[in-house]
C-alpha cells in the first residue's frame, strides 16, 4: 500500500495559517483514499459521533458539526446505537446532506433476528434509507459473541447483514474489534467482511497490536481499515494522548499504518473538527527521533496501564 502524502491529504501550511488568522477554512478538502475493495471513497478523516450523542449537545451544534464535516470533505461517520441519542441527532442534522457522507453504525446483536431489528431500528432513527457499511461491533467479546460458529453461521449476524445487503439497506459489511485481537483472524479469513476497525495509537501498539495482527492480515486480503481510539482513549477516560504534542504525534502515527483508510476522531464541536483537519492535512510521516520517543512514551503508559480494553488473548 502507497504511504499517505502531504499532497494526499492537502496543502496543510496552508490551512493551519488560515486557521492561525481566524479565516474560514471550512472550503479545504481533505485526501481521500479507497475504502479497501468498496468501491466507497473517503475522506481520510472521519468522526466519531459518540460525542455528538452526548447530554448537554445541543442538535443545533450536531447539525454545525455536520455541516462544516461536508464542506471539510470529512464524510465518513461512525456511529453506534449505544451512543446515546447520536443516531437521533444525525437524522435532522444529515437532511439534504445523506449523498454526501458514508453513513456507519454497528451492531451488537448475536442472533440473525436480533441483528435484523437493530439496523431496521437504527435506520429510523437516522431517518437513512440505508447504511453504506454496518460493522458487526466487537468481535472480540466473548460475552457479546461466545461462539464465532454462530456469529458465521446461517443463523448468526453476518447472516442477517448479509440479507440486509441483498434488501438494499445495507451496502457493505465490517466489523470492529477492541480486545483479543486474534479472534477477528477468523472473521477476516471468512470472506465475509470488506471493512475491518480496531485500536491503534502509541500505547496500544504495545498491549493489543491491532496494527501486527488484524491489520496486516487485512492489508494482505485488500479489507479496508479504519484506525480508532487514535488518541488513546478508553471507557470513561477520554482521550490520553491529546495534549500537545501527543495529539500532532498521535494523528501521524494514525495517518502512517500501511493501508489505512480512514482515521477516527470523536468530537462534538466545529473547533475541534478545524483542530483535527488542519493537523490532518499538516500531516507528515512520524519518523525518527520523534517515533522512538513517542514509542517509549507509549510503552511506558502500556506498563501503567496493562489490559485496560480487556483481555489480549
Amino acid at each position: 500500500m502507497e504511504r499517505i502524502t502531504r499532497r494526499d491529504l492537502g496543502k496543510g501550511a496552508a490551512i493551519a495559517g488560515a486557521l492561525a488568522a481566524g479565516v474560514e477554512a471550512h472550503a479545504a478538502q481533505v485526501g481521500k483514499r479507497q475504502l479497501g475493495k468498496t468501491g466507497l471513497e473517503v475522506g481520510v478523516l472521519g468522526i466519531g459521533t459518540g460525542p455528538l450523542g452526548q447530554q448537554g449537545v445541543s442538535q443545533n451544534e450536531v447539525n454545525n458539526v455536520i455541516a462544516a464535516a461536508a464542506d471539510y470533505g470529512v464524510n465518513y461517520l461512525d456511529t453506534a446505537p449505544i451512543y446515546n441519542q447520536a443516531e437521533r441527532r444525525l437524522g435532522p442534522a444529515l437532511k439534504g446532506k445523506r449523498d454526501k457522507f458514508v453513513l456507519v453504525t454497528k451492531v451488537e446483536a448475536t442472533s440473525k433476528q436480533d441483528a435484523t431489528w437493530q439496523v431496521k431500528e437504527s435506520l429510523q432513527k437516522t431517518r437513512a434509507e440505508y447504511f453504506d457499511l454496518v460493522h458487526v461491533h466487537n468481535v472480540g467479546r466473548t460475552d457479546r459473541f461466545p461462539s464465532l460458529d454462530i456469529l458465521l453461521g446461517e443463523d448468526g449476524a453476518l447472516a442477517a447483514l448479509e440479507d440486509l445487503k441483498r434488501q438494499g439497506l445495507v451496502k457493505h459489511v465490517g466489523m470492529t474489534c477492541h480486545l483479543r485481537p486474534r479472534r477477528a483472524l477468523p472473521v477476516m479469513r471468512s470472506g465475509r467482511v470488506e471493512v475491518v476497525m480496531a485500536a491503534v495509537n502509541c500505547i496500544d501498539r504495545h498491549i493489543y497490536d491491532f496494527e501486527g495482527t488484524v491489520f496486516s492480515e487485512a492489508a494482505e486480503r485488500g479489507i479496508g481499515i479504519v484506525a480508532m481510539k487514535i488518541l488513546g482513549g478508553t471507557q470513561g477516560d477520554g482521550a490520553i494522548l491529546s495534549d500537545e504534542p501527543h495529539y500532532g504525534r498521535s494523528v501521524r502515527y494514525a495517518l502512517g499504518i500501511p493501508g489505512l483508510s480512514v482515521a477516527i476522531m470523536g468530537m462534538k464541536s466545529v473547533a475541534e473538527l478545524d483542530k483535527a483537519v488542519a493537523t490532518v492535512n499538516a500531516f507528515e510521516p512520524l519518523e525518527g527521533a520523534e517515533l522512538s520517543e513517542a514509542m517509549a512514551e507509549g510503552k511506558r503508559r502500556a506498563a501503567e496501564l496493562g489490559e485496560h480494553r480487556g483481555p489480549v488473548v
